[in-house]
């Protein structure tokens, strides 16, 4: 029995049009996501800081949650600054040309932070996982020690924090 070449190429072109959408999802899924940690992760930091403070040197430096991370992970922003620095905290508003991944501070407290409710996440203990320890010692210790100022939301989703004396400034987020 003869093969029908109509049917041949219908399913030619099924596989061809199966294959193009693949290609596609793989590329809005898996490629496009990449690309922009690629090229946003690095320089989120300081984008977030210019015009507010000036910035010596990115520390850490994280604009999207990590490839294949659990829903609820990690961004932030943290930075060594020049000095001399200001003794009180910039303030960036969430509604602002950059987004609100550009926030930074607004309702600025003194250090040290009261110690959070049990139902609070706390996005420093959260996040600090992905830093080194001495980054992470030096923000703990200018949250919990006087001389320093944060700012953080009602659930504990986001730290900003601004040290002075450390020379430190962050915008930690833990949330999804």
């Amino acid at each position: 029995m003869p093969v029908n070449k109509f049917l041949i190429k219908g399913m030619a072109n099924v596989v061809l049009t199966l294959a193009f959408f693949y290609g596609c999802g793989w590329w809005l899924l898996v490629g496009q996501p990449e690309r922009l940690r690629a090229r946003e992760d690095p320089v989120y930091a300081e984008e977030l800081f210019s015009g507010l403070l000036p910035v010596e040197q990115v520390l850490q430096s994280r604009k999207w949650h990590r490839r294949g991370a659990e829903p609820w992970d990690c961004t932030y922003a943290i930075v060594r600054l020049q000095a001399p620095v200001p003794d009180q905290p910039p303030t960036r508003e969430w509604q602002n040309d950059l987004g609100w991944q550009y926030q930074f501070g607004g309702d600025w407290s003194p250090t040290p932070a009261a110690p959070l409710k049990a139902t609070t996440r706390d996005a420093l203990e959260f996040c600090g996982k992905y830093w080194p320890t001495e980054l992470y010692t030096a923000l703990k210790y200018a949250r919990d020690s006087a001389g320093s100022w944060f700012d953080r939301d009602r659930i504990g989703e986001t730290l900003y924090l601004y040290a002075p004396r450390q020379r430190l400034a962050a915008r930690i987020r833990f949330g999804d």
